[in-house]
Parts: C-alpha cells; structure tokens; sequence
C-alpha cells in the first residue's frame, strides 16, 4: 500500500438480524430427533442432547450487518507532488455464538430429582466476518496530476484493514453479548423441553 495513507473517520451503521425464534423452531427437533433415532431410550436423554450438540462444534446465535466507510488519503511524500483520495462503502455480516468443540457432558450438571441443571459454556465468541465482493462499492477516487491511481493491492489492502477494523470494533457492538442471551435462552429452551423446571447457564 502507498505510503502516507492515512483513515481520518470511518462510519458504522449498524443492523442486528435476530434469527433465535427460527433456529430453535429448526434446531430442537433435529435434535431431538437425531439423538431418539441414534440411541436407544433407555440412555440419558441429556448426555444424547450434549453429544448432539457438540457434534455440530459451533452453535450459531446472532447475526449483525455493518455498513462501514473505509476512507484514505495519501498527500505523498515530499517528492511526490499532488494527491490522492478514495473511498469505499461496504457491508459486512458477523456471526457470533459458542465455540462447542470443547464442550462436553462434563459441563453439565444435571439433577432428575431437584429437576435443576447447570450448564457451563465458554463465551461467545465471532464465528464469521463476511464482506461479499458484490456489497464493495467504490464510491470516490481522485487523483490529481502527476500521480497514480490506487492499485489493485493497495485498494484491496485498505479493504482488509477495514475488515481488521471491523473485527477490532466486535467487543463495542454488543454482539457478543447478545450472542450469550441468546445461548442462555436456547439452553433453558431445551432442557425445559427434557423436564427440568431450572435451567442455570453459566459462562467461563
């Protein structure tokens, strides 16, 4: 990239795409399923959840989409006369849930009679960042006489340092957070499906 570029602002517009409601309508009966058709009845019914669940290694809970700006203007160096100045717009799609490839039988405490379980989960974590070619969009490029345009590396360099920045600005986004409510909420979703009146979800 350039040398002298700098990113005097970027702009954040930001859109949650809750999905919860329509993942566990899909979710609970596969598993349930997928657990009743692979053991036999008599085996406990948490271990076959927990085994199901941890077969699918990550557990997906909210998505966010975020308009971002990515802007940079290169004045050049002494020998270099004039400027030049471009500017992106762009949208990227997160993901964030619970990393499950850790987690096992071990991290839940289950008890029939008291009808109470504790889940112990790791916190979430952002699962995807994705900005599709197709929602890049130039939006201004000036370059004044004497100088060459942005090429195709440093426009795709100033791409990947806005999507670093993006993923930087995660834990201000409140998405990781909610990812957790989310969790919380589908785990007292399934075990109050399996009988148990107290669902405790922690997280470590």
């Amino acid at each position: 990239m350039a040398r002298g570029v700098q990113h005097p602002g970027q702009t954040y517009t930001m859109k949650r795409t809750g999905f919860l409601s329509a993942f566990l309508a899909l979710l609970l009966p596969a598993l349930l399923v997928s657990g009743c058709a692979s053991r036999g009845p008599e085996e406990d019914p948490v271990a076959r959840e927990i085994q199901a669940l941890s077969s699918a290694k990550e557990l997906g809970l909210v998505e966010y989409r975020v308009r971002k700006i990515i802007k940079a203007d290169d004045v050049g160096e002494w020998y270099k006369l004039g400027q030049r100045k471009i500017l992106f717009s762009c949208t990227a799609y997160l993901k964030a849930g619970i990393d499950l490839s850790a987690f096992s039988l071990a991290d839940v405490v289950a008890d029939r009679e008291a009808g109470t379980v504790t889940v112990t989960l790791p916190h979430a974590k952002l699962l995807t960042l994705n900005i599709p070619a197709s929602e890049v969009r130039l939006e201004y490029d000036q370059v004044t006489l004497l100088r060459s345009s942005f090429s195709a590396q440093e426009r795709n360099d100033l791409l990947r340092q806005g999507e670093a920045q993006i993923r930087q600005s995660v834990p201000s986004l409140g998405i990781l957070e909610k990812a957790e409510e989310n969790a919380t909420l589908f785990f007292e979703s399934l075990f109050s499906k399996m009988g148990f009146e107290t669902v405790n979800v922690r997280f470590k």
